[in-house]
């Protein structure tokens, strides 16, 4: 497994920056290498770098290495810019936020931390001890030290990414990351007995059922089938999806009986594409449905452009 970390030029997603990665790749594939990026994108050279990192780590786009050094929209991506360019539905957040905690490659830290740590509470020197601490289990000795500045950028980082800004923001702050409406992340003071001082303090939150929808859920669902070599195969234990790295207990932090619930309103909405829960013997079971996760973000992505036709068609109907 290969890791890297503070790609990111130490610059969080900010709100409106996919939007205008995706429009800047459907005029100019080759943006992010072009001498005049950043006046095209308004952004400073630093800036760039870090969109172009995050387009790639989002899933939003895919980079190919030739003569030119390209970037172009996937599958997700021209869902995004087809759907929802501003990136306002809980569905595409939640398929970010998916696709930025399974990526162990290029956005590490965030894998680790929800996949691995998944604390409760923390504090900054907890955060950096525990991942070193990984780090070591994880890398060869000949791998490359990974610099405490490093690490100290990416923590900084994804907490700008998912905890709403604070007071006292500098103004390059003042954009908050889209991330941030899922409310996995609160921040505290608490009181350190060791050194008698007050620290700052963070929780890891529960991801809420009302935000998550039942299509969205079952996206990972396969997704993470299809990323574990078993799509071929149309049942998981409960415990695998529940625990496993990038899988619906991990992507969500929620709760079992929370996922019981979504699930049974996808199986209410949906019963074409049931997950039956089998428990038998102690061994709990899912039963997926034969579909792939693309077609199931398809699907969620033109039922919201539906709804959000026919509340035009019932406001324009209501102002006649």
């Amino acid at each position: 497994m290969s890791f890297s970390f503070a790609k990111h030029e130490t610059f969080y997603i900010r709100d409106g920056w996919l939007n205008k990665g995706i429009q800047a790749i459907l005029d100019n594939p080759n943006i992010f290498l072009d001498d005049e990026a950043p006046e095209e994108l308004g952004l400073g050279k630093n800036m760039v770098r870090s969109l172009r990192f995050w387009m790639k780590a989002s899933g939003i786009a895919d980079e190919f290495v030739g003569r030119r050094t390209i970037q172009e929209l996937s599958y997700f991506g021209q869902l995004v810019s087809q759907y929802d360019p501003y990136q306002e539905l809980d569905g595409t957040i939640w398929f970010l936020h998916h696709n930025l905690i399974s990526n162990s490659e290029m956005t590490t830290t965030w894998y680790w931390f929800f996949n691995h740590y998944i604390p409760t509470r923390f504090t900054y020197d907890e955060f950096l001890s525990r991942l070193k601490s990984w780090l070591n289990t994880q890398m060869s000795e000949d791998d490359k030290t990974v610099a405490d500045s490093s690490l100290r950028k990416d923590f900084d980082c994804l907490i700008k990414t998912y905890l709403p800004s604070q007071q006292d923001t500098s103004p390059e702050d003042t954009l908050e990351s889209p991330l941030t409406t899922l409310g996995l992340l609160s921040a505290y003071t608490d009181f350190d007995e060791e050194t008698g001082k007050k620290v700052k303090a963070y929780r890891l939150e529960n991801g809420s059922p009302d935000n998550i929808h039942p299509l969205v859920l079952l996206y990972v669902l396969l997704k993470a089938q299809q990323s574990s070599n078993r799509c071929e195969a149309s049942q998981v234990g409960l415990q695998i999806a529940l625990r496993e790295p990038g899988n619906v207990g991990r992507t969500f932090n929620i709760k079992p009986t929370d996922f019981e619930d979504i699930l049974s309103q996808l199986n209410d909405r949906y019963p074409q594409w049931r997950v039956q829960l089998t428990r038998t013997g102690g061994l709990d079971q899912l039963t997926l449905p034969h579909i792939s996760a693309e077609t199931v973000m398809k699907h969620y992505y033109v039922e919201q452009a539906d709804a959000a036709e026919e509340v035009q068609t019932w406001s324009r109907t209501l102002k006649v």
